[in-house]
């Protein structure tokens, strides 16, 4: 597992913080307990305290080093409404309706990351794929000359044998969860956009094959 010991090794050396808005779920707190031992960064769990602590004391599972953050006595409740209610008020969205929206652990990851609060966020473990995206295409706008939206898988093949297979084993697969069903020019979009994902990741110019 080469490429992910790679990532590993990078994060050690830059950590980040990572946000998990399906916080009490016991398989996130799991994961996050295991992202702060490996020394990759800050894990984050979003939801209600008294309940991710119960579910992490019947898993004998230590918070030292994990935030809890309860969207709906947050300090930032408020700041946050604020910010999505300016941003969706064209859409007929008031100060009530925003307020709402941030009780929900989704929206709330998503304005983290926004405003700077979070480096990365986490999230599809309970919830949909639409659930997850929504918020995040509300909150945060795609990068500049981005026409198409798109997700990307990455699959460590770990046999030997399949080395010569994408970048030393390492594929990328697009679009898997947004564009279903894309036309010419998305599913050209979604080819370049994951290129350059390949490229960034892993310093080695892509091969890109299309299948549809």
């Amino acid at each position: 597992m080469r490429f992910i010991t790679g990532i590993f090794e990078r994060l050690q050396s830059h950590p980040k913080r990572v946000v998990f808005p399906e916080g009490q779920d016991s398989r996130v707190i799991q994961a996050a307990r295991q992202f702060f031992t490996l020394k990759l960064g800050i894990p984050i769990l979003l939801g209600s305290r008294k309940q991710i602590r119960e579910t992490a004391d019947k898993l004998s599972i230590a918070l030292e080093g994990v935030r809890i953050i309860d969207p709906t006595q947050s300090d930032d409740l408020e700041t946050f409404a604020r910010r999505f209610e300016l941003l969706r008020r064209s859409y007929g969205l008031n100060l009530d309706g925003a307020r709402e929206a941030m009780y929900q652990p989704n929206y709330y990851a998503s304005m983290m990351l926004a405003m700077h609060q979070a480096d990365a966020m986490v999230s599809g473990a309970v919830d949909s794929s639409s659930v997850v995206l929504h918020p995040l295409l509300q909150i945060i706008h795609p990068a500049e000359g981005t026409q198409t939206v798109c997700g990307s898988q990455i699959i460590e093949l770990g046999d030997a044998d399949n080395a010569r297979i994408g970048s030393d084993g390492v594929l990328f697969l697009a679009d898997c969860s947004i564009q279903q069903d894309p036309t010419i020019e998305q599913l050209a979009d979604i080819a370049v956009a994951t290129a350059r994902l390949a490229l960034q990741i892993t310093s080695e110019p892509p091969r890109v094959a299309l299948l549809s």
